[in-house]
């Protein structure tokens, strides 16, 4: 009876989120296009100029395009949303009273 409890709390525990993260990972692959910017196992960092069935070529520097694995992309770098730079107002300078006595 305990092995049988000892496999169900791995299952749950360490088995199930791993194929979940890996799925996650293969809709990411999957989904990607020309002009995502990635990240891959090795680190470099590229943007998609054309995609094959098993194969990406990226550039990573102007001119420069390398071809790498799909299964070799770590993430997809998301592009933060521009923030609207709300406009502070500008304080005036505090005044400064120079009328001390001594």
């Amino acid at each position: 009876m305990a092995p049988l409890l000892l496999f169900v709390v791995m299952y749950f525990v360490i088995i199930r989120p791993q194929n979940r993260k890996a799925k996650e990972h293969q809709n990411m692959i999957s989904a990607l296009g020309k002009g995502d910017r990635i990240v891959t196992n090795g680190g470099v960092i590229g943007t998609i100029t054309d995609l094959q069935e098993k194969e990406l070529s990226i550039e990573i520097s102007p001119g420069v395009i390398m071809q790498v694995s799909r299964a070799m992309v770590a993430t997809k770098i998301e592009e933060p949303a521009k923030a609207k730079k709300a406009a502070a107002p500008k304080k005036a300078p505090a005044k400064v009273n120079k009328s001390v006595k001594k």
